[in-house]
């Protein structure tokens, strides 16, 4: 004993540091083994707690991850089956997790994640690989920021139903353009053969006597064809709208221009019947807007229709007024009045509707296809105006439309065309040497007639082939314009348009050329003018219409073609 003391007195102070690192370790080990247990049972409630509320969640399947180490230490049950995968692996290594997601998926949910500012939850709709099943994945961040939850919900049905939707919409938008093909087809031929009758029509009553019973025929198998005609013209249009391929042809329009027009049209008519035809414009500060004048001319023309169509005493009037000036824009106005016999007020929901008549009477006593007051409906809406309805019966209706135009620029421009300094020349087909160019028999005999009995010298070829070398084979000059068809055999109009203008001769850029077309509709106008032409005639084709174009054209108001 007396020697430890010894030992102890002479080291002493080692014995005491090495009890003293003794004491540190075991007090370090004791600590661990506290904090590894508090864990753990930190650990276990956050476990306890998370089970809980995704056994209440059966619709979802989750996962819990811990922070520091992006272990996994939670995976709700079922998760195994449902996405066939061994738990195993999948807990000693989370990024297992891509073998469920479907490799198209993996790159675009990588770079989502990457994008991800960790404070919002995050989100992303993935295919399960080698299954039909859509899953959408949300991954969230706790409060306290030690722990990530990734939520699977299955949306198979969901994505199944959008899926469904789409494949719908393609079958529709397959279905529109089939018709909208199938209208382009019966456009062409069943204008081009009316183009023949109203024409032949045209033709005879040139020749006969006017004072006899066969003008009297003519006459009415022309009315007869024009009815045929305008019927045509409304299913075309009204199915177009229907499938969304009915366009606007947008250009400055003088607004009182709708004057004289309707006189023309209507006032004889309605002045035949002992009815009073008033027009009016209030309040107007500009001349020019912008729109579509053939398709506001048509919405008046039905409006007055109508009115003239019910109403057998008193007044149909029409007034059009700015309504208010918004920066470049103008309120438009146009409202039809009539004393007719107005209709039930429970008729006006459907007044608008396809083929809707009040009874079976109307159409009995006053015929009408019904689709007037469809197209003029559709036609506001595609303008986006508005269109109201007022009407008492047995004392009259009032049609009020309302569209916002644009201004037209510079007024006074516009207003002055033709330009000072240019002398306007009256056009006439006298004199003038046409090249035309139409496969059809019957069209090329009325063109012929009609123009060579106004004076007009004509040469007629039959393909675009044939017109590209009857206008090679003559000087520059030769030919005033051109009236192009373009259905032809070998070679189309618009192609053999494109190899006019190509041509290394002086008037092969500026010898007007016109298309003639059963294809009426502003998308064919536009082609037209986009691939080098002029203008474009719709067939059946009226020929004092045409004349008033091509006299606007000469003297410098009529559009360019574009190259």
């Amino acid at each position: 004993m007396s020697d430890f003391f010894v030992y102890f007195a002479k080291n002493g102070q080692n014995i005491f540091f090495f009890v003293i690192i003794i004491v540190v370790i075991v007090l370090a080990i004791d600590i661990l083994v506290w904090h590894f247990f508090h864990l753990r049972s930190g650990e276990k409630q956050v476990k306890d707690i998370y089970s809980r509320i995704f056994k209440q969640e059966q619709s979802q399947k989750y996962i819990l991850l811990r922070n520091k180490d992006f272990k996994i230490i939670m995976v709700s049950d079922g998760f195994d089956d449902t996405f066939h995968v061994d738990l195993s692996l999948l807990k000693n290594d989370v990024d297992y997790l891509e073998n469920i997601i479907n490799q198209e998926d993996r790159y675009a949910l990588e770079k989502g994640i990457e994008k991800w500012n960790h404070q919002d939850a995050f989100s992303y709709l993935f295919k399960q690989k080698g299954t039909e099943q859509y899953f959408t994945l949300t991954i969230s961040i706790t409060k306290d920021k030690k722990y990530t939850i990734l939520s699977f919900r299955d949306d198979t049905k969901y994505q199944n139903e959008i899926n469904d939707l789409k494949q719908q919409l393609v079958r529709a938008n397959e279905v529109s353009d089939y018709k909208a093909t199938f209208l382009s087809k019966m456009s062409h031929e069943i204008r081009t053969p009316m183009n023949g009758i109203i024409g032949m029509l045209t033709l005879a009553n040139h020749d006969v006597s006017q004072d006899g019973q066969a003008a009297y025929h003519i006459h009415k198998a022309q009315e007869i064809s024009q009815y045929l005609l305008s019927l045509i013209n409304e299913v075309l249009d009204i199915s177009r709208m229907e499938a969304g391929k009915l366009e606007l042809e947008v250009k400055p329009i003088d607004i009182y221009q709708f004057e004289s027009q309707l006189n023309t049209i209507f006032r004889k008519m309605i002045e035949e019947k002992n009815i009073q035809f008033n027009i009016e414009y209030h309040d107007f500060d500009v001349r020019y807007v912008m729109g579509d004048e053939l398709r506001i001319m048509q919405i008046l023309v039905n409006l007055v229709s109508n009115a003239y169509k019910f109403t057998e005493h008193g007044e149909i009037k029409v007034t059009f007024r700015q309504m208010y000036r918004a920066k470049d824009n103008i309120n438009f106005m146009m409202k039809v009045h009539d004393t007719g016999k107005g209709m039930k007020r429970d008729f006006i929901y459907y007044l608008f509707k396809p083929f809707e008549q009040e009874n079976a009477e109307i159409s009995k006593n006053y015929g009408g296809s019904g689709l007037g007051m469809a197209i003029t409906d559709q036609l506001v809406r595609l303008m986006g105006g508005e269109i109201i309805v007022e009407s008492l019966q047995g004392q009259g209706t009032d049609f009020t439309v309302f569209l916002d135009l644009p201004i037209a620029s510079n007024q006074v421009e516009i207003e002055d065309k033709p330009q000072v300094g240019k002398e306007h020349i009256p056009f006439t087909y006298a004199g003038k040497t046409i090249l035309l160019a139409e496969d059809n028999e019957i069209n090329a005999e009325i063109c012929l007639s009609v123009l060579e009995q106004k004076g007009a010298y004509v040469e007629h070829v039959q393909t675009g082939k044939q017109a590209i070398e009857q206008f090679e084979n003559h000087h520059p000059g030769y030919y005033d314009f051109i009236l192009m068809d373009i259905h032809m055999p070998e070679m189309d109009g618009y192609q053999a348009t494109q190899e006019i203008r190509k041509l290394a001769r002086q008037d092969a850029k500026t010898v007007p050329i016109f298309a003639l077309s059963a294809d009426a509709y502003v998308e064919n106008k536009r082609y037209s003018k986009k691939i080098g032409m002029n203008g474009h005639f719709s067939k059946p084709i009226d020929f004092e219409q045409m004349a008033e174009e091509l006299e606007d054209f000469f003297n410098g108001r009529g559009d360019e073609y574009e190259i």
